[in-house]
């Protein structure tokens, strides 16, 4: 298995994986998912097992405190005082393969490749205890996430003297 950078002919998979982690009420369109991946191709990435796309990716510097719409694409970066993480998933065929620390690890090089040493998130499912594995912690959010679910965590770890998991 082996992680890489998105390339335009993931987007089926992608998709697909999409379709298959999250309800109906939080699925982005390919347009929304892709406004991410061009404002910041560097920081998005696919996890790979022979030839298959098991997970992925997408994060783009962004401003604190300022969670993006879900399914409105993006036309700039709102800022760089984080790096977000706008979506993780990982598909039920790739789940225990190691995929999803892959992924959070290319998604932590890159922000401290960027120099930004914070990274966000908003966490939805029930996700929040898989994300503090990860160094990530509930924080105070002072906007509304009703559009991410029922539950949903805004949720920040800093990059000081980091290491990947």
């Amino acid at each position: 298995m082996h992680c890489r950078t998105i390339k335009e002919s993931d987007w089926p998979s992608i998709l697909r994986i999409q379709q298959e982690c999250y309800g109906e009420e939080i699925q982005e369109t390919l347009a929304a998912l892709q406004s991410r991946w061009h404002l910041s191709p560097n920081a998005c990435f696919v996890a790979e097992t022979e030839n298959t796309l098991i997970g992925y990716a997408l994060s783009h510097p962004w401003k604190d405190q300022d969670v993006p719409t879900l399914d409105i694409p993006l036309q700039t970066l709102s800022g760089n005082d984080l790096l977000y993480v706008h979506d993780l998933a990982v598909s039920t065929s790739g789940r225990g393969s190691g995929a999803a620390a892959l992924l959070v690890n290319a998604v932590t090089s890159s922000a401290m490749t960027g120099n930004l040493c914070t990274m966000a998130l908003t966490a939805i499912q029930g996700s929040t205890v898989f994300w503090e594995t990860y160094g990530f912690q509930v924080a105070d959010y002072h906007g509304d996430l009703k559009g991410y679910g029922d539950g949903a965590a805004y949720m920040k770890r800093t990059l000081n003297n980091v290491s990947l998991v």
